[in-house]
């Protein structure tokens, strides 16, 4: 009896079905996406993904959907104090590419949201790569090109927005669209102005809620630093380079969005600047 090429013939069988796991779920999400239709979070069926399951499978909705090469990427779940509204507990991120970002030097965007299911508004931060980061210390320098107000539109195609982490991972982190307003070109100490930058979010002439860069996994640079990291940790994953996109998170928490509304976010601070859209 050879143990170790039975040990072998397990492990080849449990990877080979763990794999064909992931293809499934992707299908699925893929499927529910490209249809804008919700499903069932794979949470609440008993299927938990590890992160880097959760990653690898977002990897493979990517080459469903047929999607263009990163620009950059979103990081969702950095402002803590919306964890426990959404039932997480540490932040995430997901692609941005040429499709789902836009620019507006007018500070003004229409978006459609027929190809959403359940889109909520986000008031980030924007900010653009100058430099590729070359190593993991925690007081690393980020330089940084231009930052712009933004507003990032999620979307969950599981009802509610009820989901466990793994779920907003393997679905694209959430991503809808990003909306970039005019940009500011910086230089590097900007760092502290960043975290004391304020948005004030308005929807038509109603305001919602305040919040400030503090917000935001302590600033954005921090933000992004945090995101540098992690992604070094997940297997196959697109590492940050020069001229990336990087959205930070939201200042506030995420606010439900339907047709006929008019959203904007009045910034002060570094960024003095009003960014508005309008849902058709």
């Amino acid at each position: 009896m050879n143990i170790k090429a039975d040990v072998k013939l397990v492990l080849r069988d449990n990877l080979v079905e763990l794999f064909m796991d992931k293809i499934i779920i992707a299908d699925e999400i893929s499927k529910a996406i490209s249809q804008t239709q919700q499903i069932v979070p794979f949470s609440k069926r008993g299927i938990l993904l590890s992160l880097q399951d959760a990653y690898d499978v977002a990897s493979l909705v990517k080459e469903n959907l047929d999607s263009p090469p990163e620009v950059g990427k979103k990081i969702g779940f950095t402002n803590r104090n919306i964890w426990d509204v959404y039932n997480v507990n540490a932040p995430i991120w997901g692609p941005i590419t040429s499709k789902s970002v836009s620019f507006t030097e007018t500070n003004f965007q229409k978006i459609d949201l027929s190809r959403f299911c359940e889109p909520r508004i986000e008031p980030e931060v924007v900010i653009c790569l100058k430099e590729k980061p070359h190593h993991f210390d925690e007081n690393l320098t980020i330089f940084i090109d231009w930052i712009a107000p933004g507003f990032e539109i999620v979307d969950s195609i599981y009802p509610n927005w009820a989901f466990a982490l793994p779920d907003t991972i393997a679905s694209g982190g959430l991503h809808g669209c990003l909306v970039v307003g005019k940009k500011l070109i910086v230089d590097n100490d900007v760092e502290r102005d960043l975290v004391d930058i304020k948005v004030r979010l308005f929807k038509g002439a109603s305001f919602e809620e305040e919040g400030t860069g503090a917000n935001v996994l302590d600033g954005p640079v921090s933000a992004i630093r945090y995101l540098h990291k992690s992604l070094a940790g997940i297997k196959n994953q697109v590492l940050l380079s020069s001229g990336n996109i990087i959205t930070t998170g939201t200042m506030t928490d995420a606010k439900p969005v339907f047709t006929g509304e008019k959203w904007t976010g009045k910034f002060e601070g570094i960024i003095e600047s009003e960014l508005s859209v309008e849902f058709l």
